[in-house]
């Protein structure tokens, strides 16, 4: 059997065992910790640069929408451009050649 001063010098060093041990435990997880938050940190703000675009894209898609249910002028431009339609009376010139740069 341990003396009486032999248990009261272990117990004397248990704190600091256990501090020790809670020290380590507390450092390598903390370090798994710091690893992952800044995974998930640069994961977000990929995230929100992707969600940045996207809201860019819907409202460029909004505007065209508005555009093209309530401005005729722009109805008439995209007709004339995209579809090749013309007025009824106009006149279309068409010159061949090449095409001169402004």
């Amino acid at each position: 059997m341990k003396s009486n001063k032999e248990k009261k010098h272990n117990i004397k060093y248990a704190p600091f065992i256990i501090f020790s041990a809670l020290f380590i435990l507390i450092i390598i997880f903390s370090v798994k910790g710091v690893i992952k938050v800044y995974t998930l940190r640069s994961e977000q703000l990929a995230v929100r640069k992707n969600i940045a675009e996207i809201k860019k894209k819907n409202e460029k898609i909004e505007n065209r929408i508005r555009e093209l249910t309530y401005n005729k002028q722009y109805i008439a431009y995209i007709a004339r451009e995209k579809l090749n339609m013309i007025r009824p009376g106009e006149i279309v010139f068409k010159f061949i050649g090449k095409k001169h740069k402004k």
